[in-house]
């Protein structure tokens, strides 16, 4: 990227960086912590918009990332998904509105197998997660309505284990977790309508970090809890509100290889980002369609260089975020 000027700017809490050069002028703005060596991300491109066409979408939610830098969005009005290169070019799509199997129902959410071969589908209209290949092939499925173990009540999250394989199924509606094997075979479950650790008020997003731990983002209580590979209760965090590490009915969840974890808070419009243990590091975002502002965020997925991926519903876009050091973007294909 050729720039002609960088600077930033202090502006009531935030800071302002005005890039002028080959581009014209963008401007990102990432929260300002007070701290000389606080993480900045600014935005590096994004793609999509309302329609039915490839690359467009209607209600973006869940998004993923493979081990190929390929990216699944979930077009949950469109009742599809769609895969894209890094870059945001339209590689396929796959799905369509019904009941048989590979069609889909409102979907919520999709989880990739780290090496890329597999992805897994929370069809929540349908009551069932749906397990297809890279491309779009059929392979399984799994559930139906109901409270029983293995059955569902509108399931809006699911996280995939790279070690073993499981699936963790976020069952909102019946405010559990559920873990099965990669066939479908039910292992375990955990939770019950509540305040108390453990429990959940309409739990939506899940992922599972490389030693097995599971963070779910437990919506209604406005908090992430964490959980190890059985559903033990470690810790948790987040209560309602504006400050950071504070929620408003948040919704997507992942985490990076480091053990980072961001979170899609989506009624404050913006991304929260933790250590492990749940201590806060930086967040960005407001309301609003310019660069670096969101409508209605709705998920996210970060890539093997950091790169994060972020589902935005109500503009219907992905937007990608790099990390900023020594003021300088980060170097993106399609960007420059």
């Amino acid at each position: 990227m050729n720039l002609g000027l960088a600077l930033h700017l202090s502006i009531a809490g935030l800071i302002l960086f005005i890039l002028a050069g080959s581009l014209g002028t963008r401007s990102f703005f990432v929260p300002a912590t007070g701290e000389a060596n606080a993480e900045h991300y600014v935005l590096v491109t994004k793609w999509g918009s309302l329609g039915t066409a490839n690359g467009r979408f209607s209600g973006v939610g869940g998004i993923g990332v493979d081990a190929l830098g390929h990216i699944y969005v979930v077009d949950s009005g469109n009742n599809r998904i769609e895969k894209f290169d890094s870059n945001g070019s339209f590689i396929t799509a796959w799905g369509s509105p019904g009941t048989a199997i590979g069609q889909l129902n409102n979907i919520r959410d999709i989880a990739v197998y780290p090496c890329g071969s597999n992805l897994y589908v929370a069809d929540s209209g349908n009551n069932r997660i749906q397990m297809f290949n890279s491309n779009g092939k059929f392979l399984r499925e799994w559930g139906s309505k109901g409270t029983t173990i293995g059955q569902f009540h509108y399931p809006e999250g699911i996280g995939v284990d790279s070690r073993q394989g499981n699936v963790y199924v976020a069952d909102t509606d019946n405010n559990r977790i559920q873990m099965f094997d990669d066939y479908g075979k039910f292992i375990t479950v955990w939770g019950s309508p509540g305040t108390a650790n453990d429990q959940f008020n309409s739990p939506k997003g899940i992922t599972v970090d490389k030693s097995g731990h599971i963070y779910v983002v437990d919506s209604g209580n406005n908090r992430i809890e964490k959980f190890d590979s059985k559903g033990s209760f470690i810790t948790a965090w987040g209560s309602p509100g504006t400050a950071n590490g504070q929620f408003n009915s948040p919704e997507g969840i992942t985490v990076d290889v480091s053990g980072n974890v961001y979170v899609a808070d989506h009624g404050n419009n913006r991304i929260e980002k933790f250590d492990s243990n749940g201590k806060f590091i930086t967040a960005w975002g407001s309301h609003g369609i310019n660069d670096g502002q969101f409508s209605e965020v709705a998920d996210l997925t970060v890539d093997s260089a950091g790169h994060v991926y972020v589902s935005d519903s109500g503009d219907n876009t992905v937007k990608v975020f790099g990390l900023r050091a020594n003021s300088i973007v980060p170097s993106r294909p399609g960007f420059s």
